[in-house]
């Protein structure tokens, strides 16, 4: 395979990895937006209070891999 292909298929290799990577974002903060609308304004449950944590790292995570 020639030089030119190999760099063409790279490319559309990682457009392909960002768009899957911006689809994933987009699950992440729909997910998010979800849990901010059932926050209770008292006695928030544990578990969604560890959610939102896993759901903002996860965000963040994923920001990172799109920045770099």
């Amino acid at each position: 395979m020639p030089m030119e292909d190999k760099g063409q298929e790279q490319e559309k290799e990682t457009l392909l990895d960002q768009q899957e990577i911006l689809l994933q974002l987009q699950d992440v903060e729909k997910k998010l937006a979800d849990l901010k609308a059932r926050w209770p304004f008292h006695s928030v449950q544990p578990r969604m209070v560890a959610e939102r944590e896993d759901l903002e790292e996860e965000r963040d995570r994923l920001l990172g891999i799109l920045k770099s």
